[in-house]
């Protein structure tokens, strides 16, 4: 439900945010900054329970994975193959999104789990495919679905990677990796994965600019709703994550 939630949140005009709902109610504005204190606040009590050092940084690709969904959530699909950055359209980007997104997950896992007697680079063979193309049949639809549902697969990918690397020991974090000729330890790699979704994200906000649509103020809003969100929704009990949506579906209704 979230997500659609966040969608309708980013349609509200910004004439409608500042209109106070019912008789002398608060305005829609003041409710969604409500709602960025309630998911902070969450956020800072679900992190200083969240055990080891991977899982927060895990959380941190979580937060930027939502972010670039709120900004997209609720656009019109025409938008995946009508605008561009050069030769890639937008279908193109969120494709290298889920696909480095996999990439990442099994580069992290080689280095942090591979014997002392295997090389520390990561056989090209035990990578999942290329930089490109999400493999078939799981990533199919990312081809020709509609953005809801390519949004809907890097969300999978997400939830796959963190379920994978959640449970590995903070011990491994330092152990040697590389990034093309260069020498890095786990923890730089598990750090790439969300500092590549803000990086996807931006190029994305590039290119929708470019195409002529604007966030409106409470979009802009609702993405950083979306994005404290990111930081504790594998932490959080299900009823809470339930009762913010629902705070979150009232702000459209008021």
């Amino acid at each position: 439900m979230g997500h659609r939630t966040i969608a309708k949140l980013g349609e509200i005009r910004d004439e409608e945010l500042h209109r106070a709902g019912g008789t002398d109610g608060p305005t829609r504005k003041f409710l969604l900054y409500a709602a960025l204190r309630r998911e902070q606040r969450v956020a800072v009590v679900a992190e200083t329970s969240a055990g080891t050092e991977i899982v927060r940084i895990l959380t941190l690709a979580q937060s930027a994975f939502r972010e670039l969904e709120a900004l997209l959530a609720g656009r019109p699909t025409r938008l995946l193959d009508d605008v561009r950055d050069g030769e890639w359209t937008l279908r193109d980007l969120l494709r290298h999104a889920i696909a480095t997104e996999l990439r990442y997950r099994e580069q992290v896992r080689y280095s942090a789990t591979r014997a002392d007697s295997e090389t520390i680079a990561i056989p090209p063979e035990r990578l999942p495919c290329d930089r490109l193309d999400p493999p078939d049949p799981t990533f199919a639809d990312s081809r020709r679905g509609d953005l809801a549902r390519t949004l809907g697969l890097l969300a999978r990918a997400r939830e796959e990677t963190d379920s994978a690397l959640a449970g590995l020991d903070d011990a491994l974090l330092g152990r040697p990796s590389l990034w093309g000729e260069a020498r890095i330890d786990v923890r730089e790699r598990l750090h790439q994965i969300a500092a590549h979704l803000v990086e996807v994200t931006l190029q994305t906000e590039k290119m929708i600019r470019a195409a002529g649509e604007i966030d409106s103020e409470a979009r802009r809003i609702a993405r950083r709703i979306w994005s404290w969100r990111g930081r504790h929704e594998r932490l959080s009990r299900p009823e809470l994550l339930v009762a913010l949506d629902e705070e979150l579906a009232a702000i459209c209704l008021a």
